[in-house]
């Protein structure tokens, strides 16, 4: 409720014009009880009114503005009724510290908010809610002061034994907040727990806000204002901090529907928002609620309690996008280790992993928070064979209200047919599958598909010789080379999880089934910048590659373009203990290579096998960058592909070293993980970035983290697949709910109304 310059300026003027009196009294009387707010109105007017009120003190004009503070904490009064009165003081205290200098300015509002706090804090008195209005003095648009006025004057209660002083304060902010929606209060009571929060004072925080909770939501108006709205943003804070606490969900569970219709009935813009995030909330705090009963960690309790409750979410939607789900709540910040990543729900999907299949759930959790593509394919790949399993799955990842979701729809379609169901398989050669399929199903319509038809695709993304190289980084001539053995781009030692070793007779037999299902064809020359151009997966995820290789003999040498969806990075050699680094592999990935001894060019002048050079150009950069670390190599004594254990720097930036130098730098948004030591076994996880929060993904279980996550793995636990976005990109937010296609939101409230049956017939007790 600030108020204008010109206001002011108008008043000062007005205050000046008049020709008054002189009073023949005290400007402040240290002693004086005023009994009402007239009273106190008319003895400000007389204070205003003198012209020598400015020419007092700095003393004066302090101990004036504290009067003040101390004649508002007796009074107390309905808003409707004292308003009118408190624009007097309000307009006393603007134009004390607007007319003078910035330093005087400084001293007044310090001393009001530290007489506004002894008031609030101290539990012997009864200062009434008109008392807030003495937060006018800090400016309602400059937020960095309200919180450090709020770390100031909480600095001084830290020693207080048992915090009375600032569970008093809390108690007191709450109480009024119940009878005055004001901006002025709701910024400043955020403020102050935010202060809490950073001085970890979390037990205050839980105990205080329990006790309250229920009047601050019942006692809640809907607002009518954007001011008002304010107060609203403080019960969603304290919702979203205390969503795992059972007492606070048996308080306000009589009063959820009132609210929720209340709100529902408010065609305003900010109570549609105000009730989503409310519909957010309390879902994921009906989803804690009922896990914790499964889990046996809470007791079961009454059916009605909670089917009245889903019974008032049932008829809304949550959207998964309530930023108020990324904080923490506070109970499992109070038990949380310095250091230790979290492990409580964030309001993010996770994915059940169905038997093996951690290397699918990792990539897609990866390819989500790439949102130009995962938001281009569930609102325009939804009638496609293929791309409409994945957009479904994604759409149901961004609002859905269960927070495990069963990828089995997808997993049937897009799983590879030589892949074992019974074993765990590389999360890179899914990917590269995936990415073909699609790429070659992007014109084909869904209608009357059959999904149970062998799948062909366009041309082969995994080499047959070499099952685990990446042929868009290898070149057309190195690829007929019948001698060509491994380089530092020619192959991909990675963790397929097979059961056998990489040269063992399965891998020969699941290659075999391969190269009876993909049609081999390399794309040379123009072909390639044109197939980036037209194919949606490539325009993301595909680059091109120009590869020269020289003959050392009759220095001819050929050109060879290939689209590439990944750089798959071999480690040069080095002393151990060297300290790797991605921009350092992706140097050596484009510095010049000897093919010599075993690795000899078929070079087609000489028509012989032939010393050579071979040098690699990035001439157009991807949108979204794929670096796959080979991290493995196979261990002759064990007979069996182990792990690198090289120490590597994961660089939150790079450079990519290409032709055109604006388009070649990129940022880190995700990773997936190898947890293990062999290529036979281990576990995949991701952990990314989504509006600007880091996210551990480990299957069904998503947990806050941070970006020093990959700087304190475990030794076995190495980065495999990294995603980097170039910085040019411009990210959105995922879709609402309401621009999803029509057929996807009805897919999505089937799929959450049979989640809401389960958990009723599952949790809920009966009577």
């Amino acid at each position: 409720m600030n108020i204008g310059w010109t206001r002011i300026k108008t008043q000062v003027d007005n205050f000046q014009r008049r020709a008054m009196v002189v009073k023949k009294r005290k400007l402040f009387v240290h002693n004086q009880c005023l009994s009402d707010l007239a009273s106190l109105a008319d003895y400000i007017q007389e204070i205003v009114d003198q012209p020598e009120y400015l020419h007092l003190t700095k003393y004066e004009l302090i101990k004036n503005c504290e009067h003040m503070v101390e004649c508002l904490s007796r009074l107390s009064g309905p808003e409707e009724e004292t308003w009118k009165y408190l624009r007097n003081v309000e307009d006393c205290l603007l134009y004390s510290i607007n007319n003078v200098d910035l330093d005087v300015r400084n001293e007044i509002t310090t001393a009001v908010i530290d007489k506004f706090y002894s008031y609030i804090s101290d539990p012997s008195t009864d200062a009434g809610p008109v008392l807030w209005i003495a937060l006018i003095v800090i400016a309602e648009d400059n937020p960095e002061m309200a919180l450090s006025e709020a770390r100031r004057v909480v600095q001084k209660s830290l020693n207080e034994p048992g915090g009375i002083g600032l569970q008093s304060a809390l108690s007191c902010l709450y109480g009024w907040l119940s009878a005055w929606q004001s901006s002025l209060l709701s910024n400043w009571i955020l403020c102050f727990i935010q202060v809490l929060e950073e001085n970890e004072l979390f037990n205050i925080l839980i105990k205080v806000s329990v006790r309250n909770i229920a009047n601050l939501f019942k006692e809640i108006k809907v607002p009518n204002s954007l001011q008002q709205a304010r107060a609203f943003d403080v019960i969603l804070h304290i919702l979203a901090c205390l969503r795992e606490s059972a007492d606070m969900f048996d308080q306000i569970s009589p009063y959820v529907g009132d609210i929720m219709e209340s709100l529902a009935a408010d065609s305003n813009n900010w109570c549609r928002q105000l009730l989503q995030n409310l519909v957010d909330i309390l879902y994921s705090m009906i989803n804690y609620q009922m896990a914790s009963i499964a889990q046996g960690v809470k007791p079961q309790t009454s059916r009605s309690k909670y089917t009245e409750f889903l019974t008032s979410l049932e008829r809304h939607m949550a959207s998964g996008e309530c930023s108020l789900l990324q904080l923490q709540p506070w109970k499992a910040r109070k038990h949380e280790q310095p250091s230790s990543p979290t492990r409580t729900p964030v309001g993010k999907v996770g994915l059940l992993n169905l038997g093996n299949t951690c290397y699918l759930n990792s990539v897609m959790q990866a390819l989500l928070v790439a949102r130009q593509f995962s938001t281009h394919v569930v609102l325009h790949m939804n009638h496609r064979a293929y791309w409409a399993p994945m957009g479904l799955l994604f759409a149901k990842m961004m609002h859905s209200i269960t927070r495990k979701l069963n990828p089995k729809d997808f997993f049937l379609v897009a799983k590879p047919t030589f892949f074992n169901a019974d074993t765990q398989h590389d999360s890179s050669e899914f990917l590269g599958y995936l990415f073909e399929l699609l790429q070659s199903y992007e014109n084909v319509s869904e209608a009357n598909f059959d999904y149970s038809r062998p799948v062909i695709l366009n041309e082969e993304r995994l080499r047959i010789s070499h099952p685990h190289a990446s042929p868009m980084s290898m070149s057309s001539e190195e690829s007929r080379s019948p001698e060509s053995v491994r380089s530092r781009r020619s192959s991909s030692p990675s963790p397929s999880s097979s059961t056998e070793s990489a040269s063992g007779p399965g891998m020969k037999r699941r290659h075999s089934e391969m190269n009876n299902q993909i049609v081999t064809k390399r794309r040379r020359g123009t072909d390639a910048y044109k197939r980036q151009t037209t194919s949606f997966i490539d325009s993301m995820f595909g680059g091109v590659l120009q590869t020269q290789i020289r003959c050392a003999e009759c220095d001819s040498s050929s050109l060879s373009q290939d689209v590439y969806r990944d750089l798959q990075l071999a480690f040069p050699e080095k002393p151990k203990g060297y300290k790797h680094s991605v921009q350092g592999l992706l140097e050596y990935y484009c510095s010049m290579e000897k093919l010599t001894g075993n690795n000899k060019y078929k070079c087609s002048e000489c028509d012989e096998l032939r010393d050579a050079e071979k040098s690699v150009i990035i001439e157009t950069t991807p949108k979204y960058l794929i670096l796959v670390l080979k991290n493995f190599e196979f261990d002759i004594k064990m007979q069996v592909q182990a792990k690198l254990m090289h120490s590597v720097v994961y660089n939150r930036t790079i450079t990519l070293p290409a032709v055109r130098q604006d388009r070649n730098s990129y940022v880190l948004f995700a990773a997936v993980i190898h947890e293990g030591q062999t290529l036979d076994s281990g576990h995949y996880y991701t952990v990314a970035k989504d509006n600007d929060q880091w996210y551990k993904y480990d299957d069904d279980v998503v947990t806050l983290s941070d970006d020093m996550e990959l700087g304190r793995l475990p030794r076995d636990s190495t980065p495999y697949i990294l995603f980097y976005r170039r910085s040019d990109v411009e990210e959105s937010s995922a879709p609402t709910f309401d621009n999803l296609p029509p057929s996807t939101q009805e897919k999505i409230l089937s799929h959450n109304k049979n989640y809401v049956e389960s958990v009723r017939q599952k949790h809920i007790s009966r009577p």
